[in-house]
């Protein structure tokens, strides 16, 4: 800010816009302030943008589940920058040509271990409808006190987010005990890729297992 002493016609010092007064013991002059030059960012700073943009596009889209998924993880954090954190850190796989996300490692939820051992997927494409069924780990389940979880389904369009569902969850939920869970799927008019994860959550919001990565179907 510029400041005038001595009244409107008295000498003035300091800021005004873009040039500054200066007063010295030989006289006052005006000049222009340093222009502030944007340094290009590193590599390194790129490389961080590109990583963290790919990261930010999946949990963005899947932002509801992850609210569920890493409530009780999270807290007292957010669950959008736990989950940004963990996925950066752990799913991400460098190419020559970029980064690509490992699917198996993403987690769209953090809790207890899942206790699911081994399990198939049935998909009836003229019905509409994905079966998956499960073993589960007994011990797991005793000490973590999982029976009565129920298992939340979940279809992403990872591969492209404009199309007609890129996020399908299911309605009726089966508890971990039941070994099966149904997920039915509109009828898309496009050919679609899912990434299929499975966790499971107590009922009343309480606790929650890790999500398992089954595999893709294409409907």
């Amino acid at each position: 800010m510029a400041i005038i002493k001595n009244g409107v016609n008295g000498t003035v010092s300091g800021k005004a816009g873009s040039v500054v007064f200066v007063l010295t013991k030989t006289g006052n002059y005006v000049r222009s302030l340093p222009r502030v030059k944007k340094r290009e960012p590193t590599p390194e700073q790129l490389l961080s943008r590109t990583r963290f943009k790919i990261v930010r596009s999946h949990i963005s889209l899947l932002n509801p589940i992850i609210k569920i998924g890493y409530k009780a993880y999270s807290y007292p954090k957010r669950a959008y920058d736990v989950a940004m954190s963990y996925n950066l850190n752990e799913a991400l796989i460098q190419k020559e040509d970029g980064f690509m996300v490992d699917w198996q490692k993403f987690m769209i939820a953090k809790g207890s271990p899942n206790p699911i051992t081994s399990y198939t997927m049935d998909l009836d494409q003229e019905n509409g409808v994905l079966q998956v069924t499960w073993e589960y780990d007994a011990y797991l389940e005793k000490k973590f006190d999982t029976r009565s979880y129920d298992s939340f389904l979940i279809l992403y369009s990872a591969a492209d987010s404009r199309v007609e569902y890129p996020l399908l969850m299911n309605e009726s939920k089966n508890s971990l005990i039941a070994g099966k869970q149904d997920i039915n799927i509109p009828e898309h008019r496009k050919v679609t890729t899912y990434e299929v994860y499975i966790f499971f959550i107590e009922s009343y919001g309480g606790g929650n297992t890790d999500s398992l990565h089954l595999g893709k179907i294409e409907v």
